[in-house]
């Protein structure tokens, strides 16, 4: 009974240990016009692969800071208020963390009656 209650206690110490160590990598977009992306939580020092997929895979390789920071800006990426995208960052020590922007936006059939073209609307 005594090695079982041992093994228990040296169990649940590993374990908490462990969860103490743990951390939660994030990503968010900071702005879309360039679009940025910053990352918190990675490992310090940690050499991150960023990658935003926007119509097509956009990549850059940063490092995180000694507080497990980074901020990188992608020049070539533009989208507009109904456009998909995706965030994954991916370090070598580790972390990773992943963002998904899938916004709502009206069939195309019915963007021009949200959208008139026409100032004025005719009446039916």
């Amino acid at each position: 009974m005594k090695v079982f209650a041992a093994i228990t206690v040296v169990a649940a110490f590993a374990l908490s240990a462990h969860a103490a160590t743990t951390r939660t990598a994030r990503v968010t977009v900071a702005d879309v016009a360039p679009f940025t992306v910053h990352g918190s939580r990675f490992v310090a020092h940690e050499r991150v692969t960023v990658v935003v997929t926007v119509k097509s895979r956009h990549v850059h390789t940063v490092s995180a800071t000694a507080a497990g920071t980074f901020t990188t800006r992608f020049t070539s990426v533009s989208l507009d208020r109904c456009t998909a995208y995706a965030v994954r960052a991916t370090g070598n020590r580790g972390s990773t963390a992943f963002f998904k922007v899938m916004p709502e936006c009206p069939p195309p059939d019915q963007l021009s009656e949200l959208y008139p073209t026409d100032p004025i609307p005719k009446k039916r």
